[in-house]
């Protein structure tokens, strides 16, 4: 009896044992998809949190203002590349007429004033290389020019192309027959306007058909002359044909008076003694009348030519002061030196306050940092009324 009891009463401690641990379990599985649920509630609700945070920043960032967007750069056009061009020679052209007699650079104490109004229309580093290699400060502070130097500028009077190398950069390239020189010029834009940035100078190599050229003009030249004088001769033959004619003509006339008075003296002398007298002193008369006639007419076409000589040399002379220009004032200046040597330049630099033409000799300067350098032989002023040539120091 006791058995079976026992058996019974396990059988029912596991089936109480089997639904504890089913509950415990459904518990447990309830438990935790209620936390699942839990955590992907929070979830939820940091991403909306977010979200909102983002679209709170972003209405409250303000727009930009056009001020603060991308400026856009102009386009630089030839006229206005010329213009700074020409600003960037003026720049260096004030300071050196405002000097004193001596060289001496009174507007500014300091390199580093003179450089930075350079700085007003070129790069600082093209501003510092011009107050670094075109002046020079003394023992005592002072800045002086160095004279012997000279920049390569831009020439107008010659042709030029102007290529766009970014879109803030320009070059201008521009071949200067003169100085034998190619020089390309960069035009920068600094944000605010265009300035020149750099300068870079090339010899032109110099062409065998360029002395062929040379000669032929040489040869044009002497023919031109041979042609004039040849002209001058063909006058001066006409006027002593004219003369010579005139003269013929007068001895014509001679010969008749005298033939004539033969003839009335043969007459006269068979009349009387006192009629032969009479007919050879009217004779006489008459021959001194005819001479003095003839000198008369010479001197008369003397006199008729003499004028006209004077007015064409007067016009020779007032040509000649009027036509002086800048390349005649070149030409006056190698004519005063004597010059034979090619490697000398002779360029006019400017006028002064009188009109004159101030010319400059110099001789070209290899240099290695990028800028054209010439050693001035001598300057040298001419009168535009009388072409006169004084040497100038400065």
């Amino acid at each position: 009896m006791t058995f079976p009891c026992l058996k019974i009463f396990l059988i029912y401690w596991k089936r109480c044992m089997i639904k504890k641990k089913k509950l415990e379990m459904g518990e447990n599985i309830v438990k935790s998809r209620l936390f699942r649920l839990m955590a992907v509630a929070a979830a939820i609700v940091l991403l909306l949190g977010a979200c909102s945070n983002n679209d709170d920043e972003e209405a409250q960032k303000p727009m930009p203002e056009p001020d603060e967007q991308k400026e856009e750069i102009p386009e630089l056009e030839a006229e206005e590349a010329e213009e700074v061009l020409q600003t960037y020679n003026e720049a260096f052209q004030n300071v050196i007429e405002n000097a004193a007699e001596d060289g001496e650079v009174t507007d500014f104490d300091s390199p580093e004033e003179l450089q930075e109004e350079f700085s007003t229309i070129m790069s600082e580093d093209l501003a510092a290389k011009m107050a670094d290699a075109y002046f020079e400060e003394n023992e005592e502070g002072s800045i002086y020019i160095v004279a012997s130097e000279e920049p390569v500028w831009f020439d107008e009077e010659e042709t030029y192309e102007l290529e766009k190398a970014e879109d803030n950069l320009y070059e201008v390239e521009q071949e200067q027959t003169d100085n034998m020189l190619s020089v390309t010029y960069s035009i920068f834009w600094n944000e605010e306007k265009w300035i020149v940035s750099d300068v870079e100078t090339e010899d032109i190599p110099v062409e065998e058909n360029d002395g062929d050229t040379s000669n032929s003009e040489a040869e044009a030249d002497s023919n031109q002359t041979e042609q004039e004088n040849n002209t001058d001769n063909d006058t001066a033959d006409q006027d002593t044909d004219g003369a010579a004619a005139e003269e013929t003509n007068e001895s014509t006339d001679e010969d008749t008076a005298n033939n004539e008075a033969n003839a009335t003296e043969e007459e006269n002398d068979q009349v009387s003694p006192d009629s032969e007298e009479n007919n050879s002193g009217q004779g006489g008369t008459d021959t001194s009348d005819s001479d003095t006639s003839d000198d008369t007419d010479m001197d008369n076409s003397e006199s008729n030519q003499n004028p006209e000589s004077e007015e064409n040399e007067e016009e020779n002379t007032d040509e000649n002061a009027s036509s002086i220009d800048a390349a005649a004032a070149e030409k006056l200046v190698k004519e005063h030196l004597n010059m034979v040597d090619d490697s000398l330049e002779v360029v006019t630099s400017h006028q002064d306050e009188e009109g004159n033409y101030v010319v400059q000799v110099y001789e070209l300067v290899d240099q290695d940092d990028g800028l054209a350098h010439t050693a001035t032989y001598g300057w040298y002023t001419v009168d535009q009324t009388t072409g006169e040539v004084k040497e100038t120091e400065f």
